[in-house]
C-alpha cells in the first residue's frame, strides 16, 4: 500500500460542508487510475470504470471524506466563539487547530469552554462561518501503527484510492467508488448519494473504536457492524460474510451498539434496497488530533473488499433473497 497518499489525505482541510481538498485529491488519484469521475453537487464524487457492464450487479464502496471540526458563531472582543460540526473531541487547553478562512489558514489556539463551545482569541480576517480543525500530523512507527488526526475517515478514502489501483478491469460487477461529505454533521452527502446510484450491495467504510467490551483491537481485521442507529444485519448475512472471511483466511471482527452510526442509515431511508454492510478500521482516540490505525488493519480491508468486488459467487451468496427459513436460499 501507498501510505504518501493517506499522508496526503491527512493534510487536507475537510470539514462537513468543506470536503473540497479531499475531494480533489480523490478525484485526481481516480483518474490517474483510469476510472472515470463525476460530482454529484457538493455533496459526493463519484468514480466508475469507462464500461459498464448491463445486467450485471452493482457494488457501491463509500466512504464519508470528512471530519469533525468547528464553525465560528461569533466574533467579539478579540474573541471568537466556535462550535462543532460534529464531534470533535479537545481535551487540551489552548489546542492549536488550522482556521480556513476566505484569506487562507491560519493558526489559533482553542479552549473548550465546556458548554458545547470553544472560544479563541481571533486574528483578523476571520469571520463567521469560517472552519477550525486540528492541525495535521503524521506519525508512521515500526510497528506499523499510524497516528494521526481525522483518520476517521481518511483510512477509509483512502482504501478507495488504492481499491481504484488494484481492481482489474474485468470484474463481474459494476464497481462505483465515492465519497460523501457532511457524514459527521447532517448526512447530506449519503442522502443524496443513496438516490443517484441504484445498487445492490453497498460496501460503507468507516472507523470504529477499539473495545476491550466489545473484543475489537487494533491488528485484529476490519469491523463488520452488526447494529448500531444505522444499520441491522440479518444472521444470515453475518454468517455468510463470516464463512467467506474463513475461506479466505481473513480476520473479521464484529461489533453490536444500539448507538452511534454511519452513512449506512442513507440507504433504506432513501428506499434502496441495496445490501448494506458498514466495513471499518479499528481505532484508538477517535475524533481526537491523535488518532491511531494499524496498518495491518488497511491491507485486510482492502483485501476483503477486492475479494467481494472479484468474486460472483461471493456476490451472489450475499445477494441471494432470503428463504421462508430466514437463511439464503440453497
Amino acid at each position: 500500500m501507498q501510505l504518501s497518499a493517506l499522508k496526503k489525505l491527512v493534510y487536507c482541510h475537510s470539514t462537513p460542508g468543506a470536503e473540497s481538498e479531499v475531494f480533489a485529491l480523490l478525484t485526481e488519484q481516480w483518474q490517474a487510475a483510469g476510472w472515470n469521475t463525476r460530482y454529484l453537487g457538493r455533496y459526493a464524487v463519484l468514480a466508475e470504470r469507462p464500461m459498464l457492464r448491463r445486467h450485471a450487479p452493482t457494488i457501491l464502496v463509500c466512504a464519508h471524506a470528512d471530519s469533525p471540526g468547528y464553525i465560528i458563531s461569533s466574533i467579539a472582543d478579540g474573541i471568537g466563539t466556535a462550535v462543532p460540526l460534529g464531534a470533535p473531541v479537545c481535551k487540551r487547553p489552548n489546542q492549536k487547530v488550522n482556521a480556513l478562512s476566505s484569506s487562507g489558514k491560519t493558526v489559533v489556539s482553542i479552549s473548550d469552554t465546556g458548554q458545547g463551545e470553544v472560544t479563541f482569541p481571533t486574528v483578523p480576517g476571520l469571520q463567521r462561518g469560517d472552519r477550525l480543525a486540528f492541525r495535521p500530523s503524521w506519525r508512521h512507527s515500526a510497528d506499523g501503527r499510524v497516528q494521526a488526526p481525522f483518520l476517521d475517515n481518511r483510512a477509509g478514502c483512502f482504501l478507495l484510492t488504492q481499491l481504484a489501483q488494484v481492481l482489474p478491469p474485468a470484474l463481474p460487477a459494476n464497481i462505483v467508488l465515492a465519497a460523501t461529505g457532511g457524514e459527521e454533521f447532517t448526512g447530506f452527502g449519503a442522502n443524496v448519494l443513496a438516490r443517484a446510484v441504484p445498487a445492490d450491495l453497498v460496501l460503507c467504510l468507516d472507523a470504529t473504536y477499539s473495545s476491550e467490551e466489545q473484543g475489537i483491537c487494533l491488528g485484529g481485521g476490519p469491523v463488520l457492524t452488526l447494529s448500531d442507529r444505522s444499520v441491522l444485519i440479518s444472521p444470515a448475512v453475518h454468517q455468510c460474510l463470516a464463512e467467506l472471511c474463513r475461506s479466505w483466511k481473513l480476520p473479521l471482527q464484529v461489533e453490536v451498539y444500539n448507538y452511534s452510526g454511519t452513512d449506512a442509515r442513507a440507504f433504506p431511508l432513501a428506499g434502496n434496497p441495496a445490501l448494506v454492510l458498514p466495513l471499518l478500521i479499528p481505532s484508538e482516540g477517535n475524533h481526537s488530533p491523535k488518532e491511531t490505525i494499524d496498518c495491518a488493519d488497511l491491507s485486510a480491508c482492502l483485501e476483503l473488499l477486492t475479494r467481494l468486488c472479484s468474486d460472483s459467487e461471493a456476490q451472489a451468496a450475499l445477494l441471494a433473497e432470503p428463504s421462508a427459513s430466514g437463511g439464503p436460499r440453497p
